[in-house]
Parts: structure tokens; C-alpha cells; sequence
């Protein structure tokens, strides 16, 4: 059993006076100009691959020694996020349309590799106008820039 003292006169009478100066505490006001988080689209079905060509096969082996042919790279690091995703969009289907295979993405690696470029670009890359044309992504080797750039591996054009 627990002992309660009970208030005094004076003690009650200090205590209300306190009571009415206190204040509900109010929500925190967000600050709405900063997106505080990313955003990505619903995930889109996945590609059926009927055709043999329509994959590029590389074995793992050679990504993890780096021992890939770069046809195209595509530097995205010190852009802004709007930005880099419009150019990511527009030279990536040149790259296809050129007929190039494998494309070097550059993001850069961000503070404690969080940068925001790099974790935006697994949701640009599976975006219905860029997703039809990419057969695989692979995280590139250091000499390709390690954790801060990805290999996308491109369909044949039809």
C-alpha cells in the first residue's frame, strides 16, 4: 500500500496558480517546402522475357571483377533530384535507341552512401517509360566508381 500526502492550504494554492499558467504543448509545425520523404511510384508488373534476346545475360562474375564493357555513361552526380531525373530519362533512351548495351550510372554516393540521387534511382529505373527498355542493374565495381554508380544493363532495340 503506497502512503499519499495530502496537499496543504498553502501548497494548493501555489499549485493552482501554477496550473493556469501552463499551455497545451501544439503539433509540430512542418516545414512544407522540404520533402521530408522520397516518393516512388507503385512498383510495375513484372517483365516476361519471351524472347532470348531480349536479355542481356552477364555472368556475376565478371560485374564483381569489373571486367564490363562500358558503352555509355550517364553522370548524374551534383544535379538536382528534378533535374537528374529528367536527364536520367532522356539519355537513357538515347542510349537504347542508339543501340548501346551496358550503361554506367554515376550518383554519387551521398553522406553514409543516403545520398538522394542514389536512392531515388531503383524507383526512376522501374518507371513504365525507362523499365521496358533495362534487362538487369548491378552495383558497380570500385573502378567504376564502387558504391556512388550502377551498371543498367540494356534490352537489344526491336
Amino acid at each position: 500500500m503506497k502512503y499519499v500526502k495530502k496537499l496543504s492550504d498553502s501548497d494548493l494554492k501555489i499549485w493552482q496558480r501554477v496550473a493556469r499558467t501552463i499551455q497545451p504543448l501544439s503539433a509540430p509545425k512542418l516545414n512544407l517546402q522540404h520533402e521530408t520523404h522520397i516518393r516512388l511510384p507503385i512498383a510495375p508488373t513484372p517483365i516476361l522475357h519471351h524472347n532470348q534476346k531480349d536479355v542481356q545475360t552477364r555472368s556475376d562474375k565478371k560485374v564483381r571483377r569489373g571486367q564490363v564493357k562500358i558503352d555509355y555513361t550517364i553522370d548524374l552526380h551534383d544535379m538536382a533530384r528534378s533535374a537528374a531525373f529528367a536527364n536520367l530519362k532522356s539519355r537513357l533512351k538515347r542510349a537504347h535507341e542508339s543501340g548501346f548495351r551496358t550503361v554506367l550510372i554515376i550518383t554519387g554516393k551521398g553522406p553514409n552512401l543516403q545520398g538522394v540521387l542514389r536512392r531515388s534511382l531503383r524507383g526512376w529505373l522501374n518507371d513504365p517509360s525507362i523499365r521496358e527498355m533495362i534487362s538487369n542493374i548491378a552495383p558497380s565495381h570500385i573502378r567504376h566508381g564502387g558504391t556512388g554508380a550502377f551498371y543498367v544493363f540494356l534490352k537489344q532495340r526491336k
